[in-house]
């Protein structure tokens, strides 16, 4: 690939692949016996891509709208030398097919349906997203609306109470809002939240079962990923997803919950629309005048790096190597937010500092707080009744050179690793491998 070029699915196909390898100590042959697979690889690849896909860039319908897609060159199935016939699509394809979908997308809408047993109805939220993090979610109420603007980091909403009923609207508006986990920050574009946690499921998992099938009439993979119930109500948390991904725009497009092999819910996304002109008003939200609004500040300002440091009276940790393609979209500051960890059983947040990077719809967060007193656990753990299981990694290099590092890679949160100086508690999160995490924390200062 040239220096210059954007990376392709294949590129990001390919690093999934070299990520999740055991690399031993090389051969003096190695480096020369690489390439020349590397080279053999990329020409096959491109022989099947001009079989399957034709011309690169195509419109596709996607659950009967129209998006235009780049069809990328990115096989269907692979083979394995002496094995005739096709054999499962890889899971790392598929991860990369996903990944380079959600971070080239410039804006994204459609409607979210959850139904099935477990939920006893069937409910819609319509939404629309933008690369730059601003959000708008209608339903599943008719009148309920909630609009995240992310420039100026506030939330808005117009929401029915589900305990009162009738039809009444209560206002509300949620000013220095963080952009987001381990503190609080805006509503998710895919709700409810569980179904982002079964996206990321589809995404770190280390190896699913993937095949290949038809869904809609379109070719498409389904991932089988197992988990853990949850032990406080076991009998509404599954054991089992099936999450499938249409295989032109790699988006998750439906997502079946079982328990025993019985279903549980379903999550699908219908009417989908990518990269469309949005009206300039889409993610704004007019009270009524007159209207009683509840409004709150969660404490965060947007501000330069060079003010952060004034405002927290520490210099921030700042990545000097993000993946290709990511950008610092904005940097805030609190002096004080809301508790984090599991139940919120952390101690105070203090002098907070939050770096907010994305490529795309994808997003990922370093943060930083002061360590004070107190024993920290996660900041980014699991809910209540789900047991994480991180993987210790000592850091090499960077401000956090030598700390022992929490790694967790869970369908039930955010990717995340975590960890402890003598000053501060340092988190990085969001849409990353496991490699990412680490090589981001090295870097670190």
């Amino acid at each position: 690939m040239n220096r210059n070029d954007a990376p392709t699915a294949r590129d990001e196909w390919l690093g999934e692949l070299l990520r999740e390898l055991y690399v031993p100590e090389h051969r003096p042959e190695f480096h020369r016996e690489l390439r020349r697979r590397l080279a053999a690889e990329s020409d096959a690849a491109c022989r099947r891509a001009r079989r399957r896909w034709g011309l690169p860039v195509g419109a596709v319908a996607a659950a009967g709208a129209a998006i235009a897609v780049v069809a990328i060159g990115v096989p269907r199935t692979h083979r394995t030398p002496g094995v005739a016939g096709p054999q499962p699509a890889s899971a790392a394809v598929v991860k990369a097919q996903l990944r380079h979908a959600l971070n080239t997308l410039r804006n994204l809408s459609g409607v979210l349906v959850a139904s099935g047993p477990a939920q006893g109805t069937t409910s819609r939220w319509r939404f629309w997203i933008d690369a730059a993090g601003d959000l708008r979610l209608d339903g599943p109420t008719a009148g309920d609306v909630s609009t995240y603007d992310a420039s100026s980091g506030v939330v808005r909403s117009a929401q029915h109470s589900a305990s009162i009923g009738g039809p009444t609207l209560f206002y509300a508006e949620r000013t220095g809002v963080a952009p987001g986990p381990p503190d609080q920050g805006p509503p998710t574009w895919l709700l409810p939240d569980d179904f982002a946690a079964y996206v990321r499921a589809a995404l770190s998992a280390g190896d699913p079962r993937v095949r290949e099938l038809t869904f809609e009439g379109r070719p498409a993979w389904q991932l089988e990923v197992t988990t853990v119930p949850n032990s406080i109500a076991p009998e509404l948390s599954g054991d089992a997803f099936q999450i499938t991904v249409d295989e032109q725009t790699g988006l998750p497009v439906r997502v079946l919950e079982r328990k025993h092999g019985a279903l549980l819910r379903e999550l699908r996304i219908e009417q989908v629309t990518a990269n469309t002109t949005l009206a300039a008003d889409t993610f704004a939200l007019a009270f009524p005048a007159g209207a009683e609004v509840m409004r709150s500040d969660d404490g965060f300002d947007r501000v330069s790096l060079a003010d952060a440091t004034r405002v927290v009276g520490y210099q921030p940790l700042v990545p000097a190597w993000v993946p290709a393609g990511y950008e610092l979209a904005q940097a805030d500051v609190a002096r004080d937010s809301a508790r984090t960890g599991k139940e919120g059983g952390n101690p105070p947040s203090r002098m907070v500092v939050s770096l907010s990077y994305r490529r795309g719809l994808d997003q990922f967060l370093v943060t930083m707080r002061l360590r004070g007193t107190g024993t920290w656990t996660d900041p980014l753990a699991s809910p209540e009744g789900f047991v994480d299981h991180p993987q210790v990694v000592t850091l090499a290099s960077g401000a956090l050179a030598g700390a022992a590092a929490q790694l967790v890679v869970s369908p039930n949160t955010t990717p995340h690793l975590w960890a402890q100086t003598d000053r501060l508690v340092v988190t990085v999160g969001g849409d990353l491998s496991r490699g990412e995490l680490v090589k981001i924390a090295g870097s670190l200062g």
